[in-house]
């Protein structure tokens, strides 16, 4: 009798769940990946664990741009290699240079880092102040989806939707003047 090669499909690792469990826990739950993508990169112009740093930055900032925690592991297979590939170019550009990354680079990327804490920050107020089903309403309507389109997927009419926001943007609108 023939032994079947068992493989760990990609979609069978742990999807953690934005809402309950912290992004500390989605890193150290990924990071495996993060280390077999580093891995593929790394004779690309860095080291191996400056690209392991890199791609556990990147999941701080996967993990709360995935639309859907439940395709959190093929969001993070797609997204992480051009964010590590991107890392390894940039380090690669550096070392060329000279000592470090050229100043226009440098200001970009602190720029784009600031965006990324403020949009986090955003988040992590909008999870305060709302339940667990008030800030999926929201992340939707910030996705561009229609009432009508949030209504049909929840089971509920468009008028309850809008009900909903109502209630949604006065407690938004308490927490941004605490």
């Amino acid at each position: 009798m023939q032994k079947e090669n068992q493989r760990v499909h990609p979609y069978s690792l742990p999807v953690p769940r934005l809402n309950t469990v912290p992004i500390p826990e989605a890193v150290r739950a990924y990071k495996p990946l993060v280390k077999a993508v580093a891995k593929r990169y790394q004779g690309r112009g860095a080291e191996y664990d400056d690209l392991v740093q890199e791609g556990c930055l990147a999941l701080l900032i996967l993990v709360p741009k995935c639309p859907d925690p439940q395709w959190l592991a093929l969001f993070l297979k797609n997204h992480l290699p051009g964010y590590i590939r991107d890392a390894a170019a940039r380090l690669r550009r550096a070392h060329a240079v000279g000592k470090g990354l050229p100043f226009e680079e440098l200001e970009e990327i602190l720029g784009a880092e600031e965006q990324n804490y403020r949009e986090i920050e955003l988040r992590e107020t909008l999870m305060r102040a709302l339940s667990p089903d008030e800030f999926d309403i929201t992340l939707a309507l910030l996705e561009g989806y229609s009432q009508r389109e949030i209504a049909r997927t929840l089971g509920v009419s468009q008028q309850a939707v809008a009900a909903r926001l109502k209630t949604i943007r006065k407690k938004i609108k308490k927490a941004m003047n605490e």
